[in-house]
């Protein structure tokens, strides 16, 4: 059943009503409603043509460097000659079963019904909570998997949960000569998409690495629920899709929770909220640094990112109340939040990793929007104010734009063995946007790699076969994901991972899962990392300030 909760619901009345929802164990995948914002213009798909801004200064264009537009043996091609553009943040979250509709959306997961949880380091837990107050309904069903190791019969799990065959790449053993065409149905319901996320630990085994570092979160989540809420920011309209097993009053008791949510108040950080120390401080992690640049010289990697764990002891933190409110000031096209147990991951990612489309059933679209390149702006930084001049100032500096060609190549890497020979191609690359306060913020610097999925493939296949993302481990990725192992002494959870919204074997969405840590209600322990990426002309003092101005984002509105 699908109904209309409200035909017309503000920024604000959503805030409200997801707001409550989270409160009693709703998940939340979020884009942001205004998805221009302070820039000129609005997003289109990521799918087609530039967007520019009017917001570039005249004469800081930059050209685009090296893409070739040669084909390889993967097939894939490149362009040339594309000045530089500042388009208006990406479009977050984009999930329409069926095709019915197009545009980002926020998503809100209502009443768990069906639930995977693999790896899992503390087994037997319920992931979430254990009663609804506002629904009283039974908990979901729960498989879990006691193997801790990611590997084929995770992967299958995973498979079996989607209802998709058994995957191809990863861990998979099952030949690669291909298989027939897939017959695939299209979702048709809202309360048929899996939310949920992948850590960063899921792709680690595929590439021979046995991480020994103790974690706190599953390697892998999915959700599917009794209702899934659905905000249009483009119209305003608040629909509802309730799955008949559902009892039959949850779209009336939906409906309460929308018109007994109270206006969004403002954001109260916690009393006694204080840093706790880094995993790796200052001088350990301009050390890595010099560490990384060291096996560069040795020809082991040329890209390494490196990060560290920062933590914050904040008792009494409300993870709903703080996923909202950098929702609604910290603008960025993928925000998300997940209740596991007694903890919570707060996601405000601005970056995607892969989108899979295929409008009215046709050919499967694939996107992806690696970001390497950052320049910060605020109070404190060489910058204390926005103004326009500072993307093209970033565009043009040649450390960051061949960090960002290096990690596209490497992305149109991932992605061939999974696209139709000669789809993939790059476009807008070297293109930046900026997230974050009207105060203070990050001007980023992305590239759209696009292609076509091929018709005996699945989202899923295409999301193992390149997790994790490149943009947050390096290249080549083998070698470079073991020297992140060896330098980093820290789990990194979820970070780095991926959120995710996966409508059927042709409808996906998922996010690269930085600006994104977890909240301990046990222990009030609220631990993020944050990185940056390792070139032959890094500075390690730099690399370390534009790791912290990453985690900007919780630092200052926690503490």
């Amino acid at each position: 059943m699908r109904c209309t909760l409200s035909a017309c619901a503000d920024a604000d009345a959503f805030a409200s009503f997801a707001l409550a929802c989270a409160r009693q164990g709703a998940d939340l995948l979020l884009c942001h409603p205004d998805s221009g914002h302070a820039d000129t213009g609005h997003a289109d798909s990521g799918m087609g043509g530039v967007l520019s801004a009017d917001a570039i200064a005249s004469g800081q264009h930059a050209a685009s460097p090296g893409a070739t537009g040669t084909t390889g043996a993967t097939g894939t091609t490149g362009t040339t000659g594309a000045p530089h553009v500042h388009t208006a943040m990406p479009p977050g979250w984009t999930v329409w079963p069926g095709g019915e509709g197009e545009g980002p959306c926020c998503l809100v997961g209502i009443c768990p019904r069906e639930e995977l949880c693999l790896g899992d380091p503390a087994p037997g837990r319920m992931a979430g909570p254990a009663a609804d107050p506002a629904f009283n309904l039974a908990r979901p069903r729960h498989a879990s998997s006691p193997d801790h190791e990611p590997g084929p019969h995770t992967d299958a799990a995973l498979a079996a949960f989607l209802g998709l065959p058994m995957p191809f790449g990863a861990h998979s053993t099952a030949p690669l000569r291909g298989r027939p065409p897939l017959l695939w149905q299209p979702a048709r319901a809202d309360h048929g998409i899996a939310l949920g996320f992948l850590a960063y630990t899921y792709g680690l085994p595929r590439f021979g690495i046995r991480s020994a570092m103790p974690r706190v979160l599953p390697h892998a989540l999915l959700r599917r629920y009794h209702a899934m809420a659905r905000w249009n920011p483009a119209t305003g309209a608040l629909t509802l899709s309730v799955h008949p097993d559902a009892p039959p009053d949850m779209a009336a008791r939906c409906a309460r929770l929308l018109a007994d949510a109270s206006p969004p108040a403002a954001f109260t950080a916690p009393t006694g909220c204080t840093g706790l120390p880094p995993s790796l401080d200052r001088a350990g992690y301009t050390a890595g640094v010099r560490e990384v640049l060291r096996r560069i010289r040795a020809g082991d990697t040329y890209q390494c990112n490196l990060s560290t764990r920062f933590g914050l002891h904040a008792p009494g933190l409300d993870p709903a109340a703080l996923s909202l409110h950098l929702w609604r000031t910290r603008p960025a096209p993928f925000h998300g939040l997940f209740r596991i147990g007694r903890r919570h991951v707060v996601s405000a990612s601005p970056e995607r990793f892969l989108r899979v489309d295929a409008p009215d059933g046709g050919t499967a679209r694939v996107l992806s929007q690696p970001i390497k390149g950052t320049l910060a702006f605020g109070p404190g930084t060489p910058h204390p104010v926005w103004h326009p001049g500072l993307p093209g100032l970033l565009a043009a500096t040649p450390k960051e734009r061949a960090e960002l060609s290096m990690i596209v190549d490497l992305v149109r890497n991932d992605i061939s063995a999974d696209c139709a020979h000669g789809s993939v191609a790059v476009a807008r690359h070297c293109a930046t946007f900026r997230v974050g306060g009207a105060a203070s913020g990050l001007v980023q610097m992305y590239s759209d790699v696009t292609g076509t999925l091929r018709p005996d493939r699945t989202c899923l296949d295409l999301l193992l076969s390149a997790f994790p993302g490149g943009s947050v481990t390096g290249c080549p990725k083998r070698r470079t994901l073991a020297i992140i192992e060896a330098g980093e002494p820290h789990s990194r959870e979820v970070y780095c991972g991926s959120l995710l919204a996966i409508a059927d074997a042709r409808t996906m969405d998922a996010s690269i899962a930085i600006r994104t840590g977890w909240h301990d209600a046990a222990t009030g322990r609220f631990e993020h990392c944050a990185g940056s990426g390792i070139v032959v002309d890094s500075d390690p003092e730099s690399e370390y300030e534009e790791t912290c101005a990453k985690a900007a984002n919780f630092r200052e509105v926690c503490a």
